[in-house]
Order: structure tokens, then C-alpha cells, then sequence
């Protein structure tokens, strides 16, 4: 069942109304519905891309937003939320210890980098609140380390992490995630286990050095 605004002549929180496009990342991001729907086509038009429909755009906005703002099929539907907590920082802490214990092994480029690319496409890659410190910890941890796409890269709505760090570790330290966090990866995540996108560790594994 898709989700559905209760009110589409209120605006959501920021990012306000937002559609991300999975074709090349293009966020179409208006303050009004009828913007909203007006941007989106004509970046579809300009790209000669397939114009969303406002059925599906909303779908996607009505799965970053919290409670309040869409019908959902389910009350107990589980929602990522963009505000750090004590348990993603522990979460975090938990895997940069496991990462300096493995000998701080990172993935090769090319891993990165479709990584990379799989989360700039993707509508939960936003700014994350109360992160300046995971900011400073994750630029001394990983010092020469980037990727094309990191001007795209912000953080990750489900686990907090900053996605600039995140895609270089190792999957063995980052796939002991809870079955919560598992059910709101997108299912083109390459951390959604069965998902397109996912590598199973026994050949992700040969990527790291």
C-alpha cells in the first residue's frame, strides 16, 4: 500500500516536500505541492527521464517523515528518524572500534565508489542533526580517503552514519545490524541483506585491503 500526505496544503518539516530521483540523484525539493509537482517534471523533461508519479513521489517523502504527516497502512510502521540518538552513537562507536581492532582495513575504490553511488540515489541520504562531532571523529579516522561522490554523500536516516566514512568500511563490521535497522533499508541498499545491490561477505571480503 502506498503512503499518502494527510494535508498536501501544509508543509512537511525540512527538507519540506522532497523527491529524490534514482535515475541520477536529483532532489526535487519545493515548499509548496503544486512546486513540488512542477519541479519534478521538469527536471524529468529537461533529463528525458520518466516523470514520477505524485503517487510515488509522496510514497517516498511519507517514508523519512515522522508520525503525524501521511496515512500509514500500519501504526506500528517503522520510521527512520534524522535526529543522532545515544544508541546510533553507540552503534558508531561499537564499529569504529571493530574497524582500529581489525587493523583498520578499508574496502578498495572501486567498492567505494558503487557504494557511493547507490546512496547519493537515495532519499534517506540526508543531513543528520547533532553530528558535528561524528564530522570531526570520522575526518581524523579516515585522513586521504574519498570518493567521487562525496559532495553528494551526507548521512544515512537509518543508522546515522556519515555516509562519506561508512562507505569504506569492511561489510563484516557494519553487517551485525538489528533486525530493525534492516527493515527500513531500501531494498537497492547495499547493506539490505537479499537485496540487488547487497554482496554477500565471502566475496565482498576480497575487496578489502
Amino acid at each position: 500500500m502506498k503512503l499518502s500526505l494527510l494535508n498536501r496544503l501544509v508543509c512537511p518539516p525540512e527538507p519540506f516536500f522532497r523527491y529524490v530521483f534514482p535515475e541520477d540523484g536529483y532532489q526535487a525539493v519545493a515548499t509548496t505541492f503544486d512546486g513540488w509537482m512542477t519541479q519534478a517534471l521538469l527536471h524529468a523533461q529537461a533529463n528525458g527521464l520518466e516523470a514520477p508519479s505524485p503517487v510515488d513521489m509522496e510514497d517516498q517523502l511519507c517514508k523519512t517523515l515522522p508520525p503525524g504527516w501521511c496515512n500509514y497502512a500500519s501504526g506500528n510502521r517503522i520510521r527512520p528518524s534524522t535526529a543522532l540518538d545515544w544508541s546510533a552513537v553507540s552503534q558508531g562507536l561499537k564499529v569504529f572500534s571493530g574497524w582500529i581492532v581489525q587493523g583498520r582495513a578499508t574496502v578498495k575504490q572501486a567498492e567505494a565508489d558503487r557504494r557511493a553511488l547507490i546512496c547519493s540515489r537515495c532519499y534517506l541520504n540526508v543531513h543528520i542533526s547533532g553530528c558535528s562531532g561524528c564530522q570531526r571523529l570520522v575526518a581524523d579516522v579516515l585522513t586521504g580517503k574519498s570518493c567521487k561522490y562525496d559532495f553528494a554523500l551526507r548521512g544515512c536516516a537509518v543508522c546515522k552514519c556519515v555516509l562519506k566514512a561508512k562507505i569504506h568500511f569492511p561489510l563484516s563490521l557494519l553487517d551485525t545490524q538489528s533486525g530493525k535497522m534492516q527493515s527500513m533499508y531500501p531494498d537497492f541498499c547495499w547493506l539490505k541483506k537479499g537485496g540487488d545491490n547487497y554482496r554477500a561477505l565471502n566475496g565482498e571480503e576480497k575487496d578489502a585491503y
